[in-house]
C-alpha cells in the first residue's frame, strides 16, 4: 500500500528551500556590491589632482664639462639640471645611480658643438637625449633590462634645465 503524503509538510519544504536560494542570491549579491564590484572610473581631473599631488623634482646639482670647438679655442658648458617624476619611489633610483646618471649626461654634453648649443632647438633636443638617458639608466640594471622600456609611463616624465651657461 502506498504511504498518503501531508499536503502540508511538502509545501513546507518548498518553501523553505525557495526561502534559502533567495538568502542566497541576496547574500551574493551584497557581497558583490560592497567588496567586489568594480571601482569607478577616475575622472580626468581626479587624474590631473592625484599626478600634482605626487609630482616630485630631483635636483642633479650643477654639472661642467668642456665643448666641441671648431675655433680651436675651449668651451665649458655649466648646467643644473632637474628631473620631473610623479613616483616617489624614483628618487631613490636616481640616488642609486647618480654617478651612472651624471657620466651619461656629461658625455652628451661633452659631445655638443660650442657654437651650436645655445640654440634653443638644439637645447630642446638635448632635454630629450637627457630624458632618454636617465630613463634607460633607471630602467636597467647594468646593462640588463629589468623592465620593459614603455613610453606611456617612464620613471623620469620631464627634465629641465635650471641653469644653462656657455662660456
Amino acid at each position: 500500500m502506498a504511504e498518503e503524503k501531508k499536503p502540508g509538510k511538502s509545501s513546507r519544504v518548498i518553501i523553505l528551500i525557495i526561502a534559502i536560494v533567495v538568502l542566497l542570491i541576496v547574500g551574493a549579491g551584497g557581497t558583490w556590491w560592497f567588496v567586489l564590484r568594480p571601482a569607478t572610473v577616475p575622472t580626468p581631473a581626479q587624474i590631473a589632482k592625484e599626478r600634482l599631488r605626487d609630482t616630485k623634482f630631483i635636483d642633479l646639482g650643477s654639472l661642467v664639462t668642456n665643448l666641441q670647438s671648431s675655433d680651436g679655442s675651449t668651451h665649458y658648458i655649466q648646467v643644473q639640471i632637474q628631473l620631473k617624476t610623479y613616483n616617489a619611489v624614483v628618487e631613490t633610483s636616481v640616488k642609486s645611480f647618480m654617478p651612472e646618471i651624471r657620466n651619461g649626461i656629461l658625455m652628451l654634453l661633452s659631445a655638443q658643438n660650442a657654437d651650436k648649443v645655445s640654440e634653443p632647438a638644439v637645447r630642446d633636443q638635448l632635454l630629450q637625449e637627457i630624458k632618454q638617458q636617465v630613463n634607460k639608466t633607471l630602467e636597467t640594471d647594468g646593462g640588463v633590462q629589468k623592465v620593459p622600456l614603455t613610453e606611456k609611463n617612464p620613471p623620469i616624465a620631464d627634465v629641465y634645465f635650471a641653469s644653462f651657461v656657455v662660456q
